[in-house]
């Protein structure tokens, strides 16, 4: 044999010995459980045995031993059952048993299963199976619908395509959920009403007349909005149009009950009627915009303030050093070496900060009855700050410190070496430069106050349905 292949056939047979070895010891713990009488058990553990290697003839005889006494006394159960015709009973011990045998032989180990128990079983299985349905129909009739629901499942899985089981069954969920529509519909909670009628739709969407039910439904739980264009009578160099962000954010709430008029329409309306719907108009202007623009709800709004800091930097000249490495001769040691020193330099430091703050109230307003439905003022701001150092020199070596002379050495000169200031330099160094445009910024906060105004209108949807 070829030195080069001993290392593989080594290793080959080492993989044989470890893949045994879990085979052995679930063996030998078989062998213990049957030895106690225990087959049920032994026979899980020869099984496991067998899982790890198939050809353990020790857990294949074992298997087939304590297979056999396990699945009798499973079988002595179901008999005993049968006789005293106790139809559960009986049902669910041949199940277990058949579970086992099938479980058993599919190790290729064959068990006496006599073909008798089969017929015994099927005519137990009838008895029970008939009685759940005549009782799931008892608690259908009754509106015990969870109880109805839960027999049906049992014979379904019993017995799949068991008379119209699968139809009761369905109908232990279609009947609750159209009469808790009903229910919901006649006290005007059209979205809760709307919710059961689509359960029963998607079920079976000819149920008499739930079709037609979900759609009213659905048409009195939508809320048709007009966002009218909010108030500004603040003038600045930059655009404000909060109204759009607003009709952004609710059009991308994904929220089918919430739809907007269409802001042309809504724009239109107003130009021909000359109307103009102030902030905290009575209610009967808010009805009357309701009535000509078909809106359920009106959104009004006005910018109350807006404060803009624009970007100014400032520059200051530092005082500083830098560092270098001298040569020095040392004469007690025989030796050159290396000593780090610092000049005195000048840099500068570049600094400055720019704001946008906004102030936003709104309204929305019932157009039927001109109550305020909610109110709220949202305020939001951005800052943005540019912080740099300049320095014309090797900026590696640059340290802050404090000097009076440049030529001339002072008591209270120093020179900030620890890490922190050294840190702190090497990050002005390569700090922010540029400051943000300001339109940018006031687009982050129009669209901030956007979102949580159209957080409030979602909620207050979801809310009333509840």
């Amino acid at each position: 044999m070829s030195l080069s292949l001993k290392p593989l056939l080594l290793l080959l047979l080492a993989t044989a010995l470890l893949a045994c070895s879990p085979s052995r010891s679930f063996t030998k713990q078989g062998k213990k459980l049957a030895t106690a009488g225990l087959h049920d058990e032994a026979s899980l553990a020869f099984m496991q045995a067998l899982g790890h290697d198939r050809a353990n003839i020790d857990a294949r005889v074992g298997l087939r031993l304590s297979g056999q006494q396990a699945l009798n006394t499973y079988l002595d159960r179901f008999f005993r059952s049968h006789g005293q015709q106790q139809y559960k009973e009986s049902v669910y011990a041949y199940r277990k048993a058949d579970q086992f045998y099938v479980s058993v032989t599919a190790l290729n180990i064959d068990l006496e299963f006599p073909p008798y128990y089969k017929q015994n079983y099927e005519e137990d299985l009838a008895i029970y199976l008939e009685g759940m349905y005549v009782e799931g129909q008892g608690h259908l009739k009754a509106k015990r619908f969870t109880e109805a629901e839960a027999l049906f499942n049992e014979i379904n899985t019993l017995r799949p395509g068991y008379k119209d089981v699968g139809n009761l069954k369905m109908m232990s969920k279609i009947i609750p959920a159209y009469v808790a529509g009903q229910l919901a519909f006649e006290a005007e909670q059209y979205r809760k009403a709307y919710n059961h009628f689509n359960d029963v739709f998607a079920l079976n969407p000819n149920h008499e007349d739930v079709a037609a039910l979900r759609r009213v439904a659905k048409e009195r739980a939508t809320l048709t909005i007009a966002v009218m264009p909010f108030e500004n009578s603040l003038s600045y160099a930059y655009a404000t149009n909060i109204t759009s962000f607003v009709v952004s954010e609710l059009s991308k709430a994904n929220n089918e009950f919430l739809v907007l008029i269409d802001r042309e329409h809504t724009d239109k309306i107003i130009k021909e009627q000359k109307f103009n719907l102030a902030f905290g108009s009575d209610e009967g202007s808010s009805m009357r915009v309701g009535e000509l623009m078909g809106a359920k709800l009106i959104l009004t709004g006005r910018l109350l303030d807006l404060g803009i800091i624009n970007p100014e930097l400032q520059q200051k000249e530092k005082t500083g050093y830098e560092s270098y490495i001298e040569k020095v001769y040392n004469a007690e040691k025989k030796r050159t070496e290396n000593i780090t020193r610092y000049r005195k330099v000048m840099y500068t430091e570049f600094g400055g900060a720019s704001s946008v703050r906004m102030k936003v109230q709104y309204q929305l307003i019932n157009a039927e009855t001109g109550k305020i439905l909610l109110s709220d003022v949202f305020v939001e701001a951005e800052r943005d700050e540019v912080a740099y150092i300049s320095y014309d020199g090797n900026a590696r070596n640059l340290f802050a410190g404090v000097w009076r002379s440049r030529n001339e050495i002072h008591s209270s000169d120093r020179v900030y070496q620890s890490f922190a200031e050294k840190r702190k330099v090497d990050e002005l160094l390569s700090g922010k430069r540029d400051f943000r445009p300001m339109n940018n910024m006031l687009i982050d906060v129009q669209g901030r106050i956007s979102s949580k105004l159209t957080q409030q209108v979602v909620q207050y949807e979801i809310q009333r349905g509840q």
